[in-house]
């Protein structure tokens, strides 16, 4: 276990004392802010360079993971800001990084791609206007990106192919307007609202073509940032499942309605409990093995095919079905009991809105299929 992770577990205490209050607020609560600050949380891929730990893959995942086992809305902040500082690290340019994350106090990046902007080439940037969706951690950020087409006046900036030119661009969150939408079942905490700028400057140096090659060298931006996106996503349903497994245990010590002994007793419970305990580690196992794979060959210099990047993918949708699968086991176990703990019924809350991230959908597989196939997948961002 690397010292981030063990770092991350002692934090378990306080995200879980935390977590009913931040799920009341629907803000992640003052002093799990200062702990995750302190830990690097929203910065843990960030370069040395650049004062962050550079956390490489699989120790991102693990991070990522026991966050999420002590307080799902903690872990997933963490998961989206290290992200979105992650893609400042690999493209934009040094000074540009250092300003973003090294000058700024407390820097925390939220970027999300779903809804769309408006940037109009002028004297030295872009004028941005949009409307975005789901900036998770947006109420924390000191910077928010968005995806915008690209436009010359009013005429659409094309690429050699013929599709429009998008640019990612990051913005200081005070000169964004923060919308109240996010009222969800679960992960409340992480305020994942929309945001909207109105003809707001974005230099270019904080513009991002994500189909561009990253700037940094680094062996560690050689995985798609696409994929670095959705990997992550499976990791926080992997401990979102853990933390429900963590809340049923000490429920059965109790004796079921209408049952003569404790619940711990019955072949019942135990055979459940060892088919979920089977399926968040077989998820888990199958997520981490094929990372694992995908990171070795890009320390060896190769670059991922599409069948590479496939058979992460295909782990990583695997990894929040089988995730999802445990915890209705262990819902089944609890019975009213369930219902009424707490701690259970919000982890199973939060995985059931993080199961339908973009990232973890049916037509994921679909296009894992295709690339069995031979035939390309329709995500061109696969």
């Amino acid at each position: 276990m690397t010292d981030l992770t063990q770092r991350a577990q002692a934090l378990q205490p306080l995200l879980r004392l935390a977590a009913a209050g931040i799920e009341q607020t629907r803000r992640l609560s003052p002093a799990v802010l200062t702990a995750l600050h302190a830990l690097q949380a929203f910065n843990l891929q960030v370069s040395q360079d650049y004062g962050g730990p550079a956390a490489d893959p699989i120790t991102h995942l693990r991070v990522i993971e026991t966050l999420s086992q002590g307080d799902a809305s903690s872990g997933w902040c963490a998961m989206v800001g290290s992200e979105s500082s992650a893609c400042i690290n690999a493209f934009l340019e040094p000074e540009t990084v250092r300003e973003m994350l090294v000058e700024t106090p407390h820097a925390v990046a939220a970027l999300t791609v779903v809804g769309g902007g408006r940037a109009v080439e002028c004297d030295g940037g872009l004028l941005v206007s949009g409307h975005w969706r789901f900036a998770s951690g947006c109420r924390h950020a000191t910077w928010l990106g968005g995806l915008c087409a690209v436009y010359a006046g009013d005429t659409p900036r094309l690429r050699e192919n013929g599709a429009p030119l998008m640019r990612l661009i990051f913005a200081p969150a005070n000169l964004a307007e923060l919308l109240d939408t996010w009222h969800t079942s679960g992960l409340q905490g992480t305020a994942s609202d929309d945001f909207t700028l109105k003809e707001v400057f974005v230099p270019h140096a904080r513009a991002v073509d994500l189909f561009g090659a990253p700037r940094d060298p680094a062996l560690v931006w050689r995985l798609p940032i696409s994929l670095r996106f959705a990997m992550s996503k499976a990791a926080a349903t992997c401990g979102i499942a853990r933390g429900a497994m963590d809340a049923l245990l000490p429920l059965l010590d109790r004796v079921p309605f209408a049952g003569r002994q404790a619940a711990r007793e019955e072949p019942r419970v135990q055979m459940m409990l060892a088919q979920a305990e089977a399926a968040i580690e077989g998820g888990r196992a199958y997520l981490y093995q094929n990372v694992q794979q995908a990171w070795d060959a890009v320390q060896h210099g190769n670059v991922l095919d599409v069948a590479a990047v496939a058979c992460v993918r295909l782990a990583i949708v695997f990894a929040a079905k089988r995730a999802l699968e445990a915890v209705g086991l262990l819902q089944e176990i609890g019975g009213t009991a369930a219902v009424f703990e707490p701690a259970l019924d919000r982890a199973v809350r939060d995985l059931n809105v993080a199961r339908h991230h973009l990232q973890l959908q049916a037509h994921v597989v679909e296009d894992v299929g295709r690339v069995l196939l031979g035939i390309a997948p329709r995500n061109p961002m696969f």
